[in-house]
C-alpha cells in the first residue's frame, strides 16, 4: 500500500490507506473536531483582535500552517485522490478555526494544547511512514517529504510551548 498509486491516475479515486496512515487521520480526526468545538465555543464575530504575547504568536503559526494546508489542496487536487482532498480541507479549515477562536479571544489553552498535541502525533505518525515506506510525491526526495512534516510538528511544538 505504500506505493506510488496517485502518481499513474488520471481519473478519480480513493487510494488504498495503510495502518500508518490511518492511525495519522485518526489522531488530526480527533484534533479536527477539537478545533471545531474550540471554534464553535470562542468565535465571535465583529470582535476579532490580533492577541498579544503569547497568543498573538500562536494566532500567527496557525495562519502560516493554515496557508501552508490551502497550498497542499492544490497539491491533492492535482493527485485526484478524494479522501485526501476532503481530509486536507477539513485539516486547513481547522487551523483557521483554532486561528479566529485566538483572534476572538481564546484564553483556555486547553484547547489549544490537546489540538496541537494531537495534530504532532499524527503528523509524527506520518513522518514515521515517508520514512519506512516507499511512499513518495511526484518523485521528491525523501528527506524534502519530512523536512515539510517536520515544520509542522516544530510548529505544533512551538504553540504547545508558548501555551504552557
Amino acid at each position: 500500500m505504500a506505493g506510488n498509486y496517485h502518481e499513474s491516475r488520471g481519473t478519480w479515486y480513493v487510494a488504498p490507506m495503510s495502518r500508518l496512515e490511518w492511525v495519522e487521520t485518526i489522531f488530526k480526526s480527533a484534533a479536527i473536531v477539537i478545533a471545531f468545538i474550540t471554534f464553535v465555543r470562542e468565535f465571535t464575530p465583529g470582535e476579532l483582535q490580533q492577541p498579544a504575547g503569547a497568543a498573538g504568536t500562536q494566532s500567527r503559526i496557525f495562519m502560516w500552517m493554515a496557508i501552508a494546508l490551502a497550498i497542499a489542496i492544490l497539491d491533492r487536487l492535482q493527485q485526484r485522490e478524494l479522501f485526501s482532498i476532503g481530509f486536507v480541507v477539513m485539516n486547513d479549515l481547522a487551523h483557521w478555526a483554532m486561528y479566529l477562536s485566538l483572534l476572538s479571544g481564546l484564553t483556555a489553552m486547553g484547547w489549544v494544547i490537546a489540538y496541537c498535541a494531537l495534530m504532532m502525533i499524527g503528523d509524527i505518525t506520518k513522518m514515521v511512514f515517508f520514512a519506512t515506506s516507499g511512499y513518495t510525491v511526484r518523485g521528491a526526495p525523501r528527506p524534502l517529504l519530512l523536512s515539510g512534516v517536520g515544520a509542522f510538528v516544530v510548529a505544533y511544538g512551538v504553540i504547545l510551548v508558548l501555551a504552557l
